[in-house]
């Protein structure tokens, strides 16, 4: 089993790496950092494996567009979550992914080109083997219909056939996925649990998705429902009422509440909260901002209160955040 992964027209590898069969042979779990550092981007890969998963993910800036080539020598389910920046490319199954979007494939084999836009990038990829992926799927679901038909084709599928939308606690498990510390006690059982559940949710959004064959809403009224979400997202510090949101869309404010809950699967305030607290997040974790200057940023006049609101939403305190 190998990985290659290449830029700038083949010319040097960014990535290179042999695995044992069915990625045996470590113990307990194994754990990598590249750093990049070349004219192109600055950041950091990171890479967990143990029996039947690889986990790796990034946080990097493209100082310039780059397209990178990845080769695989074996087949895999890849779980892909984009968080931060863009990509576009060929694949065997899937053509890209833009922010705050996920989605999952079977490869048979792999060799895509993916291009890295200017800017900021945030992912994370989890890649299962075809044995341990088969252990733990069933065919009762409808979203797996597709995907089990291409495992037993041998063909290149997408689980859904339109990228899917990053929610909240996709978005606050992702997090913390990524923050496990070196020394957790269990850590591999921690990762193998954390990489299912993150399979259910994926599965069960693409099952919600595709069980919404009635609504009231038209077309128009989802294309304005998501370009309030889009606003939102844009403008998370901005004070909102309801009636101005719904101004803003050209709905009235019933249309708005049933609409939102229907299409986002969250209120419009309940889902602003879910963005201030993961800007929250990536300031205390991305910069040197106190947790006080933080929780002034969001609008809190006590950083008890912040750090409550903080801890309801992420299951820890903001102080507990590793810089």
């Amino acid at each position: 089993m190998e990985i290659i992964s290449s830029n700038h027209g083949c010319y040097f590898d960014v990535y290179q790496r042999s695995y044992p069969p069915e990625f045996h042979g470590y113990a307990g779990h194994t754990e990598t950092h590249v750093q990049l550092a070349d004219e192109v981007s600055r950041g950091v890969l990171s890479e967990i494996c143990f029996q039947g998963v690889r986990i790796h993910y990034g946080q990097f800036q493209t100082l310039e567009s780059d397209t990178i080539r990845t080769t695989e020598d074996f087949p895999s389910v890849e779980m892909a979550f984009q968080l931060q920046g863009r990509t576009s490319g060929q694949s065997s199954a899937l053509s890209g992914l833009a922010p705050n979007q996920h989605n999952l494939s079977y490869r048979p084999y792999a060799d895509s080109q993916s291009r890295f836009e200017v800017g900021d990038h945030h992912y994370v990829g989890i890649q299962l083997t075809e044995t341990f992926f088969s252990r733990f799927t069933e065919d009762d679901s409808p979203a797996m219909g597709r995907l089990l038909n291409g495992l037993a084709q041998k063909e290149a599928v997408a689980l859904s056939r339109h990228n899917l939308t990053i929610t909240p606690a996709l978005q606050t498990q992702l997090i913390a996925l990524t923050q496990v510390s070196r020394s957790q006690p269990l850590k591999r059982l921690y990762l193998e649990a954390a990489a299912l559940d993150l399979l259910r949710q994926q599965i069960d959004q693409v099952d919600r998705n595709q069980s919404k064959t009635k609504t009231t809403l038209s077309s128009n009224d989802i294309d304005k429902i998501l370009a309030i979400k889009d606003l939102l997202e844009h403008n998370p510090l901005d004070t909102y009422s309801l009636l101005q949101l719904a101004r803003f869309g050209g709905l009235n404010d019933y249309k708005l509440k049933k609409g939102f809950r229907e299409v986002i699967g969250n209120t419009v305030f309940g889902y602003l909260n879910d963005l201030r607290m993961q800007y929250a997040h990536q300031l205390l974790r991305d910069t040197d901002g106190t947790i006080g200057e933080v929780a002034t940023k969001l609008g809190y006049s006590e950083t008890h209160h912040f750090s409550a609101a903080f801890k309801r939403k992420f299951g820890y305190l903001p102080s507990q955040i590793a810089r």
